[in-house]
């Protein structure tokens, strides 16, 4: 099953508005870099950097979520980016929902035109493939394939408890989501 969910990721790999069909069902999706496009240290071109699940719909999870300028308080791969890009775009961090709890803070998000800057940035430098679950398997049976597909490609954004210890740049990720969520603590207005 590994082998299939890879293939179908890697087939079905392309620039988020190539897809015209995106599906609306559970499954699995790989972000990759484009040719030519680089993420730092953290990728270089066709390289994974991360893999997801969509318990309910794919296009909601992908489209709706990881392409929404509101959405990085929701998506930790734009997090992730986001601190990465942090310097060079000029990003400020800010809590979720403007308020100091632990939660907000953790799921930062970026200031307007930062957003805007990173969801740009996404849409130049990200192709996007899934494998669709056809068969409605259970969310525990897909957060198992999940974790296997992330076993075998060891995307770089990875920081799920499961599965972070074969990201090697975990720590260095894990240092710069640091860095926003303090300036996000420090943003908040009391």
């Amino acid at each position: 099953m590994l082998e299939i969910i890879i293939k179908s990721i890697k087939k079905t790999a392309k620039v988020i508005n190539e897809h015209t069909d995106y599906p609306t069902c559970p499954g699995i999706y790989g972000f990759m870099l484009k040719e030519n496009s680089h993420l730092n240290e953290f990728g270089i071109p066709n390289q994974v950097l991360y893999v997801g699940i969509a318990k309910d719909s794919l296009k909601k999870r992908d489209l709706e979520n990881h392409f929404s300028n509101k959405s990085t308080g929701r998506s930790t791969l734009r997090r992730s980016i986001g601190a990465i890009l942090k310097e060079e775009f000029n990003l400020k961090s800010f809590s979720r929902n403007e308020t100091n709890s632990k939660r907000e803070i953790l799921n930062y998000k970026f200031n307007v035109d930062g957003e805007q800057l990173l969801t740009d940035w996404m849409t130049e430098n990200l192709i996007v493939g899934y494998w669709k679950d056809e068969d409605s398997i259970s969310y525990s049976e897909l957060r198992k394939l999940e974790e296997e597909v992330i076993k075998f490609l060891k995307p770089t954004l990875d920081l799920d408890n499961r599965t972070r210890k074969y990201n090697l740049l975990a720590v260095k990720l894990d240092d710069l989501r640091e860095i926003c969520r303090k300036e996000a603590l420090s943003n908040v207005q009391i």
